[in-house]
């Protein structure tokens, strides 16, 4: 079994079934291999469209900063702009418009 590995109040456990396709020092972490729930539940409330708690949204704000840091990226995608947007997601309503606008670029956190 693979070490956890914690990013900020987040504990993440590799999933052997599915490994990042890349090779890189630290890969992304996906949402659903987070072991405390805090952050499925953030993500599933986003999902199902309910009104994100603002502890919800800086949840989802340090989980899609992580993602982001580490994903391999088309060599035109400036990560530095895409990490400077994370402050302004003040709602599911923003989070929604950014996922749409990353995964244009091949980035799908969710």
């Amino acid at each position: 079994m693979a070490e956890p590995e914690q990013i900020g109040p987040f504990v993440f456990v590799p999933n052997a079934d599915y490994p990042y396709p890349f090779e890189v020092e630290l890969p992304p972490r996906f949402w659903m291999e987070e072991t405390t729930g805090v952050l499925a539940q953030a993500v599933n409330a986003y999902i199902d469209g309910e009104r994100l708690e603002p502890k919800q949204i800086e949840l989802l704000r340090l989980y899609l900063q992580q993602y982001i840091e580490r994903v391999v990226l088309a060599g035109d995608v400036n990560r530095k702009l895409l990490l400077a947007q994370l402050p302004k997601l003040r709602s599911a309503r923003n989070i929604e418009s950014f996922a749409e606008e990353i995964a244009e670029m091949g980035i799908e956190p969710f």
